[in-house]
């Protein structure tokens, strides 16, 4: 058994709430559009099994890990659709399978809408074995991105939007127990014979000079922290010239460089205002903590960014 079952059916306007109601999940979201945050989160599982869906309407950067002990499964649910992850750019008609304790990385779109599942690698490999496969680990070689041929992922789509249907629909004769060992048992057996039958690993493309540059600036960035970095100075850490990391980040994130590192330190600037106790000046004392002096420069840009102000932010603390 897989100990008590979770359930989770929510509406958010608030990112980190919805990050920090992602059960199993270590989210960190920051938003990379201006407008009002909506989200959607389906989570049924236990500590065997978990199935989630979730729909976010704004742009957004992902980071985080995945849940611990389970090998976590990802498909969107709109095959027309696609995101940017872990470097690779996904599309509707591929499986992908997110690294043991490895970082999520994934730039969103406002029609994303994506379908999780998480399982014990030991029911994988119960299920490869009843199928004269090689166990999981040799099955997909370390392989993260799988193409599959459209009607075998979109019979894995199907079964998994009718296991949603069902999961909305649980009433008073509802054994979550015993749907949760069927649940197991059929997403293993979907997701093995998909990987075994209907896909092949999809090739990495090599990192062109702009990608390493982007990669580079972005970490000089997280590890600069709240300081103000300057395009010089990033040019100069990345040995990048400006047209390239113009180019980079307007491909990647639809921002400048200037752009993102403003973003970046207003994301920083909204976490740690809604973890701080409201009282006086404390809206002003966080913001030049984050390199931000000019109080109605600071107020204007986060407004535009998150669709409310900043003492909006502070007084909605819990």
């Amino acid at each position: 058994m897989g100990g008590p079952v979770f359930f989770l059916q929510q509406n958010f306007s608030d990112f980190d709430d919805f990050c920090d109601n992602a059960l199993k999940w270590d989210l960190d979201y920051r938003q990379l559009e201006g407008g009002s945050f909506s989200g959607e989160l389906l989570t049924f599982g236990n500590a065997h099994a978990i199935f989630s869906r979730a729909r976010l309407d704004r742009r957004m950067l992902q980071r985080g890990v995945s849940p611990a002990g389970l090998v976590t499964f990802g498909l969107l649910a709109n095959p027309d659709i696609n995101i940017y992850w872990r470097n690779m750019d996904i599309s509707g008609n591929e499986l992908f399978i997110f690294p043991p304790n490895g970082e999520l990385y994934s730039i969103s779109h406002t029609d994303f809408d994506v379908l999780v599942i998480s399982l014990t690698e030991d029911k994988l490999n119960q299920v490869c074995a009843s199928l004269e496969l090689p166990d999981f680990h040799d099955l997909v070689a370390g392989n993260e991105v799988f193409q599959c041929v459209p009607h075998g992922l979109a019979a894995l789509r199907t079964l998994l939007l009718k296991i949603e249907r069902e999961i909305r629909q649980m009433n008073g004769t509802f054994n979550p127990d015993l749907y949760m060992n069927q649940l197991e048992n059929d997403l293993a057996i979907q997701l093995i014979g998909l990987l075994a039958c209907n896909c092949q690993p999809a090739i990495r493309s090599r990192p062109r000079k702009r990608d390493l540059a982007l990669q580079s600036a972005e970490s000089y960035i997280r590890e600069a922290g709240d300081r103000i970095v300057t395009i010089p100075e990033l040019c100069g850490a990345c040995n990048a010239s400006q047209r390239t990391l113009e180019y980079a980040f307007r491909e990647r994130y639809r921002l400048t460089p200037k752009e993102y590192t403003l973003v970046h330190r207003l994301n920083n600037a909204r976490k740690q205002l809604r973890a701080a106790v409201p009282k006086n000046n404390q809206v002003s004392m966080i913001a030049q903590q984050h390199g931000f002096w000019h109080m109605g420069q600071f107020s204007s840009s986060y407004r535009k960014l998150f669709a409310e102000r900043p003492s909006e932010t502070l007084k909605q603390t819990r």
